[in-house]
């Protein structure tokens, strides 16, 4: 995963330089040559695709254990992002105040106290932490599959 992240920092870096060099100044020459530049983009694009290919094979045959259950690191990739998403939806959920309708102030009533969605949170974001915690472990000990 550093060695993709690492790649996807040089991409960007290239993308910028190939923008920031895109125009010269008449009569003078190029101090990076455009097509070069495109080159190595491309070149680097290909071992990043190659790599997420690998990455993704290796997560879909690596197995990890949760809760007791034997899972690839695919699926608890996926589970995080699942608490990802109802930790996001429960941060949104707040009381409402007064509307009017018909000239006459109606109250919204939340179904749920504050303090329960606030537990409610806390042991979403302590489930991601600890699926977290796997995942991090298990991408330490695994090896890419080529």
């Amino acid at each position: 995963m550093q060695e993709l992240k690492i790649m996807q920092s040089k991409l960007a870096r290239l993308y910028r330089l190939r923008l920031d060099t895109f125009n010269v100044l008449e009569k003078k020459s190029a101090e990076v040559e455009f097509g070069q530049v495109s080159i190595e983009i491309d070149e680097l694009i290909q071992q990043i695709r190659d790599l997420k290919v690998k990455i993704q094979k290796t997560n879909a045959n690596a197995v990890v254990t949760v809760d007791g259950k034997d899972i690839c690191i695919q699926e608890l990739i996926l589970r995080i992002g699942d608490l990802r998403s109802e930790l996001q939806q429960h941060e949104q959920l707040k009381p409402r105040g007064p509307v009017y309708l018909g000239g006459q102030a109606v109250e919204y009533i939340p179904q749920r106290k504050q303090d329960e969605i606030a537990g409610a949170i806390a042991e979403l974001e302590q489930r991601k932490a600890d699926l977290d915690k796997i995942l991090q472990a298990q991408n330490w000990t695994t090896e890419i599959v080529e």
